[in-house]
């Protein structure tokens, strides 16, 4: 297809779907009032409390993360997607914490960590810039690298520019860049279910209907029927209440809504340069709203060494809802190393 009739059919879809959305604003005003569009306090909750939290300051932006386990340790990173932040790997934090440094980061723009204010400084160069600063901050040469949602999409980007930093890449819900940009393209049901995506694309809109509702599209996200956790437990009045004290913040949309809005400015790589070069395990929870099963499956075409395991009924949130099987897979695949990596990885600090 042409460039421009693909540009053109990019912008239809995003006016189609910010049109439904102010509809939908517009409703909102009417059956709820004018406090639906208030924003409300959420105060910091106990569960957010007790963690090893520290900054670390990078050429552009200062970071904010969360760590378990001893700085001597081989680093497992992990990067959360959206709307998330680093509590959505609380379950990993802790049971990780034995054998690893685990280090749970709010990337740039997310609740503590620094929010530039360009829609520029949210492209994909800059993301995978500052888990290399991270990584070589830190002391590192290589790491396991972690990603779910949108930090799946800076962990698979990462791993593609930078493989020799990336001793093995564990992907969570969130197809390789190519086989996302595929299904866009050829898929009806796929660019259906991506509507937020065109949606993002327009400036303020977005955060207004995020934040409508005291944020009610977090209660949609993580506990509505369609796309919300499936184990309840795992996701609590607490746990809720966390989101909600982070995203209520002021300023605190903007900067991760910013990532779809430099979602086609990705440099395309080259030939063997789309392919994943370090061992890649891709775990999917096939209850996902959000992105086809063939997203998951097509990934492996990119990936030299790649392994792919569906969890039957988890949701997109994989690694909160079912976590000890997303912890037994990672486990098995990050300890399946000889002893010479494991000597190497235990000298790894620069």
């Amino acid at each position: 297809m042409h460039p421009l009739i693909q540009e053109i059919l990019f912008r239809l879809q995003q006016i189609f779907w910010t049109a439904l959305s102010v509809l939908s604003l517009l409703k909102d005003r009417i059956v709820y009032g004018k406090s639906c569009c208030e924003s409300k306090e959420h105060p910091k909750p106990k569960c957010l409390d007790g963690w090893d939290e520290r900054f670390i300051q990078l050429e552009r932006v200062r970071l904010h993360y969360v760590q378990t386990g001893e700085d001597d340790k081989p680093l497992l990173l992990m990067l959360h997607g959206f709307p998330e932040f680093w509590y959505s790997w609380r379950f990993q934090l802790r049971h990780f914490a034995d054998k690893y440094r685990c280090i749970a980061v709010d990337q740039r723009g997310y609740n503590l960590s620094d929010k530039p204010q360009n829609v520029e400084e949210y492209q994909i160069d800059f993301l995978i810039n500052d888990v290399k600063e991270l990584i070589e901050r830190l002391g590192y040469k290589r790491i396991f690298l972690m990603g779910h949602d949108w930090g799946a999409a800076v962990a698979w980007q990462f791993a593609l520019v930078y493989p020799e930093f990336v001793e093995k890449l564990v992907i969570l819900n969130v197809p390789h860049p190519n086989a996302m940009m595929d299904l866009l393209k050829t898929s009806n049901e796929q660019r259906l279910k991506s509507w937020y995506i065109f949606m993002f694309q327009t400036p303020k809109i977005p955060e207004m209907v995020v934040q409508s509702r005291d944020l009610h599209m977090l209660d949609l996200s993580f506990r509505g029927k369609k796309a919300g956790i499936r184990n309840k437990e795992n996701f609590t009045d607490e746990d809720l209440e966390a989101w909600k004290h982070v995203f209520s913040q002021e300023g605190a949309l903007t900067g991760p809504i910013n990532y779809y809005r430099n979602i086609r400015k990705r440099i395309p790589l080259k030939g063997d340069q789309n392919i994943c070069k370090p061992p890649t395990l891709i775990v999917w929870g096939d209850g996902d709203p959000f992105l086809m099963k063939e997203g998951a499956t097509k990934s492996l075409d990119y990936c030299r060494d790649g392994h792919l395991e569906f969890i039957e009924g988890a949701s997109h949130w994989v690694m909160q809802d079912e976590p000890q099987k997303v912890n037994k897979l990672v486990e098995d695949f990050l300890s399946k190393t000889d002893g010479t990596i494991d000597n190497e990885l235990a000298s790894s600090k620069i």
